[in-house]
């Protein structure tokens, strides 16, 4: 996996970096999916983690982020993202329901209400 170079301000807290991160990637429409993770560029599932993943569901894009963010397995820091991401939208449903019956648009704004919390 490729670290990039990240103009996140790092004093802000894990959560909020890997959210910032993971909008950016769902907010390219083809860098975005539903029913699984993520997937290659033949559309075959795959683990979000893997270098060859292109596109990824909401839950999958904050693992990447988190990947990215902390050059480091992050998922626990993934799973506080998403609890974030939900307690700031007041959503009682999980993330991949919502991924994948509302669709990225609902994902980005959520994402965005949570940055904003």
């Amino acid at each position: 996996m490729v670290i990039r170079e990240c103009s996140l301000n790092m004093a802000k807290p894990p959560q909020q970096q890997i959210i910032a991160r993971a909008l950016e990637i769902v907010s390219d429409e083809t860098k975005w999916t539903r029913g699984s993770m993520a997937r290659l560029a033949d559309s075959k599932p795959c683990g979000c983690l893997n270098p060859r993943a292109v596109c990824f569901c909401a839950v999958g894009a904050l693992n990447r982020a988190a990947g990215e963010v902390l050059a480091v397995n992050g998922f626990h820091h993934a799973v506080e993202a998403e609890r974030h991401v939900l307690a700031a939208n007041h959503e009682l449903r999980d993330l991949p329901t919502i991924n994948d019956l509302d669709g990225r648009e609902t994902i980005i704004e959520m994402f965005k209400a949570a940055l904003a919390h």
